[in-house]
């Protein structure tokens, strides 16, 4: 089973795979992880990491279980551009697509990086592919 098999197969699993919940994992991709100026994944790590978040983070790229993180953190670290980037595309406020990014991105980035490390393919993932698919399921 492929990394983006794993990552559809989660998502559809433990949330359904509604249009808004394969809206929300696309626009938290584009907005955080495929982001160029913010570093990609690699940038989005860092920041996390630097904002305290660091023992979290690590636990979405470890092999063992994920740790959750809350809004409020997140809104403490993102800041206020980012989640508005990804409010916009989704059409929601600022409050609703920080716990939209809560609930996906561990999700995201642990399937992102399956043998517990980032590598130079983690963040390589085309949006599409993933969004066909859970369409498909």
């Amino acid at each position: 089973m492929g990394l983006l098999d794993s990552l559809l197969n989660m998502v559809a699993g433990s949330t359904k795979a509604t249009k808004s919940n394969q809206n929300a994992v696309t626009s938290i991709m584009d907005v955080l992880v495929n982001n160029k100026q913010m570093g990609g994944l690699d940038g989005l790590i860092g920041t996390l990491s630097k904002g305290g978040l660091g023992n979290i983070v690590d636990s979405w790229i470890s092999t063992g279980k994920n740790k959750s993180v809350s809004a409020s953190q997140l809104n403490n670290v993102l800041s206020g551009d980012i989640v508005s980037q990804v409010a916009a595309k989704l059409g929601v406020s600022n409050t609703a697509a920080v716990s939209m990014i809560a609930r996906f991105l561990p999700m995201i980035i642990d399937k992102l990086t399956p043998d517990g490390k980032v590598t130079a393919q983690s963040g390589a993932v085309n949006v599409q592919d993933i969004v066909s698919k859970i369409l498909r399921k």
